[in-house]
């Protein structure tokens, strides 16, 4: 029997599929087919809007957008997409991923199928496959180790493979506040007691994606990096980080990864951090010393407002917010290799939920300033309406929802962005992805990664080093570096600081030439020439 595992890409709280990113579920599902003594064949959706039909005698759908975003390419795929394949489909199909587990589709959707797996989908078939009968359970610890390294391969299918690629990594389920209920609209405790895999099972599943040509991975699969094997779980919902279990986790991987380029984590509580400050930043050492520049720790902030906050049980003070902001910038500030900072506070805000007033927005905002006056850096600031996906939310000021989005990019990131990466930045690594007009836009692997447009078309598909040249909201301008000053296009040397089109021509009209002496010669001011000498490449000798 052949296994058709389509690919609808899942974007959870702690897991991301849409590409470049490829989710574990794929891979357990193909672990758990071949186990069996079955085939399988793997898709995306992208493929089959490509072109690509499903064929075999089992559909697999994986789909769970449970809190999408935007994305440079790839979108999660569709309820009509579900829809279509699986009523065109001649054989068994079989509904799994978040979107199922959560019921979060349309009732009519359900009939389409022979099956929606509630829980684990890479468990239910493998039990229809060895019995006949479909069971909604969730895999084992041992079948989670077993399945994540046998269907590894899975990974060679993907059209981002081998680089782009980011394979995301599972190494726990749950969150430590299940016992508090956890936050209000959050899907994470809702799978109970967390659980936690063996940094022995994780290695292996590295060793063996290494070994088939993945390089960049990141530990997405975690409510909460500091939770990992924490001491206590179930008698504090902030209990204390385990910091061998961590080292243990993070040395292991990069020892079964010798061709490892990038090694990125993704969520943190910020009342783990304050709560355990001295286990903490030995922990945040770890990051730093292990994990590649970068590196994001998302921090589950959702509001400044100490009533919503109340309301909805959040992990999170804005004083302890703070403090855990401030703790991170100690340690991860400094720049790393590929030009990024090491180690950087994330933030998300989630708007919508209950006991949110007018004066939510302002002290959301007034939050972000403080950050800005007190000289501290975030990566990147997430904000979203609440996603129904655990119960209903009224959201009541959709206005000024979309006012204080378009304030925060104008005021905050654009600012944040500045001292992220200034211009003059070298980025290292950056994968052309996609072209629109004359612009080029390409990104670096890994969590949450920087937008880089050059303003001019290049090939896609190959990996330049930037220099920064100019700042967006969330995005920046670059050029390559270095530019050639003999074959540069007149676009690329406009987007020099303080060169512009008119220099920018003047430099066209003197080329060939041999080295800065001519630049300076050709310019009407030394410092505008000093400027772009630091952007341009000179012919050698």
């Amino acid at each position: 029997m052949r296994v058709t595992i389509l690919d609808g890409y899942v974007d959870e709280p702690s897991n991301l599929g849409v590409p470049p990113f490829i989710s574990p579920y794929p891979r357990y599902l193909a672990g758990a087919v071949l186990e069996s003594g079955h085939e399988y064949e793997y898709l995306t959706i992208d493929q089959v809007r490509g072109g690509r039909r499903p064929g075999g005698d089992v559909l697999a759908v994986i789909s769970g957008p449970i809190v999408p975003g935007k994305y440079l390419r790839g979108m999660p795929m569709s309820q009509r997409e579900i829809l279509q394949q699986a009523t065109s489909f001649e054989g068994m199909k079989i509904l799994g991923g978040s979107l199922a587990r959560f019921r979060a589709f349309d009732g009519g959707l359900e009939k389409a199928f022979d099956h929606v797996a509630i829980r684990d989908l890479d468990a239910c078939i493998f039990d229809f496959l060895n019995g006949g009968d479909f069971k909604d359970r969730d895999r084992t610890i041992k079948e989670w180790d077993r399945w994540a390294a046998l269907g590894a391969e899975v990974v060679k299918s993907h059209p981002d493979f081998p680089e782009p690629l980011v394979a995301e990594l599972d190494a726990s389920r749950g969150c430590v506040r299940y016992m508090t209920g956890g936050c209000s609209f959050c899907i994470e405790p809702m799978y109970g007691i967390p659980k936690f895999r063996t940094a022995d099972g994780i290695r292996e599943e590295v060793r063996r994606l290494s070994s088939l040509g993945v390089v960049n991975f990141r530990l997405g699969g975690m409510a909460d990096f500091f939770s990992y094997m924490a001491k206590g779980v179930g008698e504090s919902p902030t209990p204390t980080p385990n910091v061998r279990a961590l080292d243990d986790l993070l040395r292991g991987i990069r020892s079964a990864a010798s061709n490892l380029k990038v090694l990125h984590t993704d969520n943190a509580d910020p009342a783990m951090i304050v709560a355990h400050p001295d286990q903490a930043m030995a922990a945040l050492r770890l990051l730093v010393k292990y994990t590649t520049p970068g590196n994001t720790l998302s921090l589950g902030m959702e509001s400044a407002d100490p009533d919503v906050v109340e309301r909805n049980n959040l992990n999170s003070t804005p004083e302890t917010s703070l403090k855990a902001i401030r703790m991170i910038n100690s340690v991860g500030a400094e720049r790393g290799e590929n030009g990024l900072p090491r180690l950087l506070p994330g933030l998300n805000f989630v708007l919508g939920l209950d006991g949110e007033t007018q004066n939510t927005f302002f002290l959301n905002l007034k939050f972000l300033r403080t950050l800005l006056d007190c000289n501290l850096m975030v990566r990147r600031i997430n904000i979203r309406q609440v996603n129904p996906v655990r119960r209903e939310f009224k959201m009541k000021f959709r206005n000024l929802f979309h006012s204080f989005k378009d304030r925060v990019r104008l005021e905050i990131d654009h600012e944040m962005l500045k001292r992220v990466v200034p211009r003059g930045t070298i980025l290292r690594n950056v994968h052309t992805e996609m072209r629109e007009g004359k612009m080029t836009f390409g990104r670096q692997a890994g969590t949450y990664p920087l937008l880089v447009g050059l303003p001019y078309p290049l090939e896609l598909g190959q990996s330049i080093d930037v220099m920064v040249t100019d700042h967006g909201q969330r995005s920046i301008t670059a050029v390559e570096h270095p530019l050639d000053v003999n074959s540069a296009p007149m676009a690329a040397l406009s987007a020099i600081p303080g060169i512009g089109a008119k220099r920018a021509a003047r430099i066209v009209r003197s080329r060939p030439m041999k080295g800065p002496k001519e630049l300076h010669a050709c310019l009407d001011e030394d410092s505008a020439a000093a400027n772009a000498e630091a952007y341009l490449g000179f012919p050698s000798g």
